[in-house]
């Protein structure tokens, strides 16, 4: 494992809104950033970054911790390789730990990236490329955006990858789990052959997998993508993602379409916010993650009917995800490539602004689709109304509402009170916050300001007022705090509220992130203060759990002989008695 000394040293030397910033526009709000949660569909903002105390908190799905807590739930990252990813942009050196699963994941990455050169090392530098080239050039991409794309090509011959990775070092049997290379009776050979290649990047430029089109007619399928893996989800990949990342920095609009060669094609005429799914269904991972990048997300699929239909389908994942999605048409026969060749960018920018919401193409879809008669109305009435329940502005509510009831003959009352029905929890989506025994009190504001400054933490230890704290949680919070700075470790806020339940850690993320605590003076008279509290009530708590003895010895006829049995309850302050 890596050592947590090392851990310390990275998360100290790293400036959290930095990396969150490349997810999140942030502004500047006090003493803090704030910025549109990541996590959850909100529209004002209430996702807080802390560089002072190094720590995120969202005040509406509760999502909280440090920046490798953030960079895990935001990347998919294993703890192993968050913290070397803050390394990395540090430059600071990560010696092996012997964590076999970053390990593995590091080396699949590294034989996908290893078969991304061969390819387009073949396109560029061999016979079989001048093919592709030539297919390229007929499809209008040019060399600036093969290069983008880092677009190859797959040569006809059954094991020149094989060769390749051998000669590179790659272990075949690596090369094998992501699906580079096939085995059939202990021989090995290219699974893709005689095909345009299209490395499929994460939103860190890593190559997870390969998308392969036939260059000419053959055997085979059209498309061949890799399987699934350890470091490729196609549930979760978006193609395009790592190559729109700068351009979605700057914009709220984000293009979602059928095709590599879309994708590319946009992206050479300007429109650089667009993505592709890989070979699959949108599924509610991938629309997550565009909730992510943008808050407008426009469909932009072929001109067809199973282009409509595909759009019409996607209608409740984004509605999943928080996202109202809007349709761009095309004319009949054409796709976002073809037509934006044809007709150019302006033309095809006219489209995308005259975009509809997806609401009524999936009600329409919804009743085409359901059984004839009165029952597959009420059927599709009802399928309309679960969705329903699942829409949270008000203002897209009612325009379901009305459209439903235009295309089903329901009445908009039905369908409102059967839409009001709570629906379970979306996968992935916070659970609602439990709640806490941890009361708010001196006890808290002591701990929070431990967690601030380590000398109030001495403070309160010296005063012996930590062993009298009567709520467990406070308690074990504040010892942990005293531990760490005994033992000279540094004090990881993120980390430590992850201890809190959600109620009080979600206080003293508050206090952390809005309070102004003062100086070294101020913090010290406030130290003091809640230390008189705190040992006020623990004489309240004595002199009241004493009298209550006595009452119960009187009440039993015992003989009171306080110089002998009651000797350690005597009031701990003569005013108190």
């Amino acid at each position: 494992m890596i050592p947590e000394e090392k851990i310390a040293e990275i998360r100290e030397s790293a400036k959290i809104s930095e990396f969150v910033s490349a997810h999140v526009t942030l502004k500047r709000r006090g003493r803090s950033l704030l910025g549109l949660c990541p996590f959850h569909n909100e529209k004002t903002p209430s996702f807080s970054v802390n560089d002072e105390h190094g720590f995120f908190h969202c005040f509406g799905c509760s999502a909280g911790g440090n920046v490798f807590k953030f960079l895990m739930m935001m990347e998919n990252l294993t703890f192993p390789e968050a913290v070397r990813k803050v390394a990395e942009r540090y430059g600071i050196r990560v010696e092996d730990d012997g964590d076999r699963s970053a390990d593995a994941r590091a080396t699949l990455f590294e034989v996908n990236a290893s078969a991304a050169r061969y390819f387009r090392r073949c396109l560029l530098e061999t016979p079989p490329g001048k093919d592709a080239l030539a297919y390229l050039g007929r499809r209008g991409i040019g060399d600036q955006a093969s290069d983008a794309f880092q677009i190859g090509v797959a040569p006809s011959s059954g094991d020149g990858l094989v060769r390749w990775l051998r000669r590179e070092g790659g272990e075949i049997e690596h090369a094998i789990k992501v699906g580079l290379i096939g085995n059939r009776g202990g021989r090995t050979y290219d699974r893709f052959r005689g095909r345009l290649m299209f490395p499929i990047r994460d939103a860190q430029g890593r190559v997870i997998g390969f998308g392969g089109r036939l260059i000419a007619d053959g055997d085979g399928p059209k498309y061949l993508n890799s399987p699934e893996s350890e470091v490729y989800r196609k549930s979760r990949a978006l193609y395009g993602v790592y190559e729109s990342r700068d351009a979605l920095r700057d914009s709220e609009l984000l293009l979602l379409v059928e095709g590599y060669l879309d994708v590319i094609a946009l992206h050479q005429a300007g429109i650089k916010t667009t993505v592709a799914t890989c070979g699959t269904a949108l599924t509610a991972e991938q629309a997550r993650i565009m909730r992510r990048y943008a808050a407008d997300v426009v469909t932009l699929f072929d001109g067809d009917a199973a282009g409509g239909s595909a759009a019409a389908r996607s209608f409740p994942i984004f509605i999943e995800a928080g996202l109202w999605a809007r349709g761009a048409e095309l004319p009949a026969g054409e796709d976002p490539d073809s037509f934006v060749r044809s007709h150019g960018r302006e033309a095809l920018e006219r489209r995308i602004e005259q975009a509809v919401p997806l609401a009524e193409a999936y009600v329409r879809h919804v009743v085409a689709t359901a059984a004839g008669g009165d029952i597959g109305m009420a059927r599709a009435g009802a399928e309309l109304a679960a969705l329903l329940g699942k829409v949270d502005d008000p203002f897209a509510r009612d325009l379901l509402v009305r459209k439903a009831s235009l295309w089903t003959g329901i009445s908009e009352d039905v369908l409102r009170r059967q839409g009001r029905k709570t629906p379970p929890p979306a996968p992935g989506r916070p659970a609602p916050p439990r709640r806490s025994r941890a009361a708010s009190g001196p006890e808290e504001l002591l701990v929070t300001l431990a967690l601030v400054d380590r000398e109030c933490a001495l403070r309160a230890d010296r005063s012996g007022a930590l062993d009298e704290m009567a709520d467990p949680v406070w308690k074990a919070l504040a010892d942990g705090i005293i531990s760490l700075i005994r033992k000279g470790k540094t004090i990881d806020v993120g980390e430590i509220l992850d201890e809190l339940p959600d109620e009080p850690k979600s206080r003293v993320r508050t206090k952390l992130l809005e309070g102004d605590f003062g100086d070294s003076e101020v913090r010290g008279r406030i130290v003091d203060d809640c230390v008189r509290k705190i040992q006020e009530a623990t004489r309240r708590r004595h002199n009241a759990a004493m009298l209550a003895e006595l009452r119960k010895r009187e009440q039993l006829g015992i003989d009171l002989q306080p110089d002998e049995e009651l000797a350690g309850w005597k009031p701990r302050n003569p005013s108190d008695a």
